[in-house]
C-alpha cells in the first residue's frame, strides 16, 4: 500500500480538488467539483443556523431574521450548485460580510474570549477570500473549457 497514492486519492486530487489551481486553468468538472464542496458546506452549515435560530438555541434567541437570511443562503446554495450562476455565487460570496455583521451587530457570547474573537474573525477572512475564488469561479464558468477525456487504463 503506497501511502503517496491514498492520500492523493482521498485528500488531494488534481480532478476533485484543484483549490491551489487557478482559477484561469480550471475546466469545467474541476470548476463543479469545488462548487459542489463549497455548496454542501455552506447550505449545510446555514441550513443547520435556520434550525437552531427557529428553536431559539442560538446565542442570541429566537431570530426571525438570521432564520430567513439562512434560509435563502440555503436555496441560493441550491441554485450555485445547479446553475452554477453568477449572482448565486455572488450571493453565496457574500455570507462571510453577513456572519461578520451578525457578531458585530449582536455581538459575541459574554463568556467567549479574545482568542475566540480572534479565531472567529481570521475564520471569516479565510472565508471570504476563498468566496472570492467561487465568486470568480461563477464569472468565468461558462467560458471553461471541457475537461479532457480520461485515457483507458490498461492494466
Amino acid at each position: 500500500m503506497s501511502w503517496d497514492k491514498q492520500f492523493r486519492k482521498y485528500v488531494w486530487d488534481d480532478e476533485k480538488t484543484p483549490y491551489f489551481t487557478s482559477v484561469v486553468n480550471l475546466n469545467r468538472r474541476q470548476a463543479s467539483n469545488e462548487i459542489y464542496i463549497y455548496t454542501l458546506f455552506i447550505g449545510t452549515l446555514f441550513c443547520v443556523i435556520a434550525l437552531l435560530a427557529n428553536t431559539g438555541a442560538l446565542p442570541h434567541g429566537r431570530s426571525f431574521g438570521v432564520a430567513l437570511y439562512s434560509f435563502t443562503m440555503v436555496c441560493a446554495t441550491v441554485v450555485l450548485g445547479f446553475t452554477k450562476s453568477y449572482i448565486a455565487a455572488w450571493y453565496c460570496g457574500l455570507a462571510p460580510v453577513a456572519t461578520l455583521a451578525y457578531f458585530f451587530v449582536l455581538g459575541f457570547r459574554p463568556d467567549s474570549t479574545t482568542v475566540d474573537h480572534v479565531v472567529i474573525l481570521v475564520f471569516a477572512a479565510l472565508w471570504l477570500r476563498y468566496s472570492w475564488r467561487i465568486i470568480s469561479i461563477g464569472k468565468r464558468f461558462e467560458d471553461m473549457p471541457d475537461p479532457e477525456p480520461e485515457e483507458p487504463d490498461d492494466r
